[in-house]
């Protein structure tokens, strides 16, 4: 096998820029119940490092750009602590949001123990990534599987070699042109108002980027709560993500003083496995994203579900263009490294739109995996080089919805990001048993 295993894509390379600059590191939190063996979990990693191609590179610069290469790779590597107090496991993750992957032979994942005292406590599985190998739906499958071999080897079942999957194209490479939906796109291109519309940003306090920090607050909507919520997105020919946005896009009322009409800008992430031909299989480990971004203006009387269906209608729309553009490639094709370094020199907060979310959907992941049980996942990207003012990452896992609210201190304090977490999760509660908002939340 060659060491240097192909030049990165146009999408892996943007994630690739910014993690020179320090940010878009990706932070996954299982947190489990039941008594973790380090020596099992490291054969574990193991396992899964063998499989997948992507956790045996780093990227190395060459002159005609960056490249992935396997020559000499290290085991992933594992650090394991004991844990001193509960909420510890939110201070590590916040940490490795800002540990860039080094320069030398380290694969670009890491994974962090934090082992409970008690036998039968919570740990936490810290599972960090470098962007430019794994999106979402990778990390959420890299967990499964991890604990899935995990719990073969203490089961003591006979396990052959995984054979190596195949590395992966760059996504752009892979779109189907028959998935865009032109007639859209040109529709999309035509209507200029979202081209007049000037999105307001959230921020509190100027920083340089050397004083910029991303913190995670963490929330949970009860499954009674989610299951009134699926059902009521139903009713109003909407989804869970469409009504995610709606809310997020409300509770901005809480945290500022806009006057309205307002125009706030929310991007949503966009899995493109299924635009690619072939298909890339959801269990394929990659950069397989993309984002598509939206501007809406925020009335005095406006109807939840109403925006909750416009979120919905418009991310399907602008879907079509991101995709041409991918195909086209348009995207990123004059982002480089200098033109971030001048953007962020012109823009000193790196904030770029009102919000963004990411939504990785319902995963049924196994209940148990053995004697050990997940109990809650989380998982955040680092937004302080580059970002919007207020991040949302979401996974519904087990008929729970956890919530993941991400933000770039000094630019917003942690109370006014909790008081706008609270107030997404209660403007969620209120419309899933048909309670009008109250005036401050729309």
């Amino acid at each position: 096998m060659s060491s240097v295993e192909r030049k990165l894509g146009s999408v892996e390379n943007i994630f690739h820029i910014i993690h020179e600059l320090g940010g878009m590191i990706d932070v996954n939190i299982a947190r489990i119940e039941g008594d973790i063996q380090p020596h099992i979990l490291q054969k574990a990693l193991l396992l899964l490092q063998n499989r997948y191609p992507l956790l045996r590179v780093r990227i190395i610069d060459l002159e005609d750009g960056a490249y992935f290469s396997s020559e000499n790779i290290q085991k992933i590597p594992l650090k394991v602590m004991t844990k001193t107090y509960e909420n510890q496991w939110l201070e590590i993750a916040e940490s490795e949001l800002h540990q860039k992957f080094s320069q030398g032979f380290n694969p670009l994942c890491r994974i962090t123990l934090l082992k409970s005292s008690f036998r039968d406590g919570i740990s936490e599985i810290i599972a960090t990534f470098h962007y430019s190998i794994a999106d979402g739906l990778s990390c959420m499958n890299f967990i499964d599987n991890l604990l899935i071999y995990y719990q073969k080897i203490v089961s003591q079942e006979e396990i052959s070699n995984p054979s190596s999957l195949a590395f992966p194209p760059p996504i752009e490479q892979n779109i189907d042109k028959n998935s865009v939906n032109y007639s859209q796109t040109e529709d999309t291109k035509n209507e200029d108002s979202s081209d007049s519309l000037s999105p307001k940003l959230i921020l509190e306090n100027d920083a340089k980027i050397n004083e910029r920090r991303t913190h995670i607050i963490n929330r949970i909507i009860d499954s009674k709560t989610l299951l009134n919520l699926k059902e009521q997105s139903r009713n109003q020919k909407t989804t869970i993500h469409g009504a995610l946005c709606a809310a997020m896009l409300l509770g901005t009322k809480t945290i500022s003083n806009f006057e309205e009409p307002v125009n706030l800008s929310c991007s949503s992430n966009i899995n493109l496995r299924k635009y690619s031909q072939p298909e890339i299989d959801m269990n394929s480990f990659g950069c397989f994203v993309s984002s598509v971004e939206n501007i809406y203006t925020l009335t005095k009387n406006i109807n939840f579900w109403d925006l909750a269906r416009n979120c919905k209608e418009q991310i399907e729309l602008n879907k079509n263009q991101t995709i041409n553009n991918l195909i086209n490639g348009q995207r990123f094709a004059n982002f480089s490294k200098l033109t971030l370094e001048k953007m962020l020199e012109q823009n000193s907060t790196g904030r770029v739109k009102t919000m963004n979310i990411s939504n990785r959907g319902k995963f049924n992941l196994a209940k148990n995996y053995g004697q050990l049980k997940i109990k809650e996942i989380y998982f955040t990207v680092g937004q302080h080089i580059l970002g919007p003012c207020l991040w949302l990452g979401a996974v519904t896992f087990h008929d729970k919805l956890c919530l993941s609210f991400a933000h770039v201190t000094p630019l917003i304090s942690s109370q006014t990001m909790n008081n706008f977490a609270d107030s997404v999760v209660s403007i969620l509660e209120k419309v899933t048993i048909g309670e009008s908002l109250s005036k401050g939340n729309g």
